[in-house]
């Protein structure tokens, strides 16, 4: 079930951090299942569900489209970090599909293991990443990088993937697949014709592009060029994580 248009009131800005990917917030109108997509990062989300305290929770990264129930007063607070970016206590291999629900204190602070820090706000999200990278709870992965500009590395090909994958979560391959179902949800969303799109992108031939967006997107690549006809955003608007 998509979102109905009208259920949901929401608001996303670029981050002024090189760790960060962007910032959300969301406040539901009504009740809705919202589906989430992979988008090769993962999140902090501060969430209050129906009026009720926050709830801080670290998701990690997914490989296939996941629904996820909202109710109608549920708020939503989500930083999603760039997959280069992981916690050295809690890399990407161990929260890989799952959320590690991290302990609120008097609506004010959370812990992440022994450290403390302030909950955010829209507006100054950044200082939170500034005071995790200060602490040492988030770093940079170099290897991650080169491998995601494909330039050489000192590793051979074999311990890069392993690298990747403890890193992130997800295989280098696994990656790259996510990140051209994207780039073609995009492009036929702007009105290319799936054959150009296949032949762009280099898959073998329509029916790999067709089980690339449903395994990943969950849409073919006609609903996907039809949504795209009256919302043209569509293809490139992201979900939160649950």
């Amino acid at each position: 079930m998509e979102p109905v248009e009208g259920s949901i009131v929401e608001e996303e800005r670029a981050a002024d951090s090189p760790l960060v990917a962007s910032i959300r917030r969301v406040r539901y109108v009504r009740d809705l299942t919202e589906v989430v997509l992979p988008d090769g990062t993962w999140d902090l989300l501060f969430m209050r569900l129906a009026g009720g305290p926050v709830i801080a929770v670290q998701t990690g990264q997914i490989v296939a489209p996941l629904p996820v129930h909202h109710a109608a007063g549920d708020e939503m607070l989500v930083l999603a970090f760039k997959p280069e970016v992981y916690m050295p206590r809690l890399p990407g291999h161990q929260t890989f599909q799952r959320g590690v629900a991290r302990p609120v204190e008097h609506e004010r602070r959370f812990w992440i293991d022994s450290e403390r820090l302030e909950l955010p706000s829209f507006d100054n999200a950044e200082h939170l990443v500034a005071a995790m990278a200060h602490k040492g709870l988030l770093e940079r992965d170099p290897v991650v990088v080169r491998a995601l500009q494909g330039a050489r590395q000192r590793l051979d090909e074999r311990s890069v993937q392993r690298h990747f994958a403890a890193v992130t979560g997800l295989s280098l391959k696994g990656f790259q697949q996510i990140a051209r179902a994207r780039e073609a949800a995009r492009l036929l969303a702007a009105g290319q014709p799936p054959s150009q799109v296949a032949a762009a992108l280099a898959f073998t031939d329509q029916s790999h592009l067709t089980h690339s967006l449903k395994r990943f997107l969950g849409q073919t690549p006609g609903r996907l060029a039809r949504q795209g006809a009256t919302t043209p955003s569509a293809a490139s608007q992201g979900a939160p994580r649950p």
